[in-house]
């Protein structure tokens, strides 16, 4: 087999690798999403704007953390998706959404991550992939940021 043969069959193996991790981990997601019913709810203005938090803990270690707000015409969401605390799966979407209307340009990006790194992720419409300069990690940032806001949550 020619070399440039080997590495086109090594990156399919990712690929394959890769789809099967991301589909695997939506699986999961969507099967404990559909579980929460009993989430707890809060309300904050950490980050100078309204956001509502909804957290669904399960028994088997997993946690779903979701936060929305609305801000001028734009909604933001964000999804964190854990497992044993660990960061398995995230979304953010930035919907450019004026009161009364609907959504006229979304931005979604959903993260895969295994073993606290990135190992995928799916963007679509226009937004922050389209930057050079943006860096896709920054998603673990984020989550870090929201769990000490969590926290601070559960202490008040």
């Amino acid at each position: 087999m020619a070399e440039s043969e080997t590495i086109a069959s090594d990156s399919e193996t990712e690929l394959e690798k890769e789809e099967k991790l991301r589909s695997e981990i939506n699986d999961q997601y969507l099967a404990e999403l559909s579980k929460c019913s009993q989430n707890v709810n809060a309300v904050t203005d950490f980050n100078g704007k309204t956001e509502y938090w909804r957290i669904c803990e399960t028994d088997n270690g997993k946690r779903i953390i979701q936060i929305d707000s609305h801000e001028e015409t734009v909604l933001y969401e964000e999804v964190y998706y854990e497992q044993n605390g660990e960061l398995i799966y995230a979304e953010e979407s930035i919907k450019y959404m004026p009161i009364n209307h609907y959504t006229l340009q979304p931005w979604t990006c959903q993260f895969y991550a295994e073993n606290g790194k990135l190992v995928s992720l799916m963007s679509l419409g226009h937004g922050k992939t389209e930057d050079d300069e943006w860096n896709p990690e920054i998603i673990f940032e984020m989550h870090k940021n929201r769990i000490a806001e969590l926290n601070k949550i559960e202490n008040e």
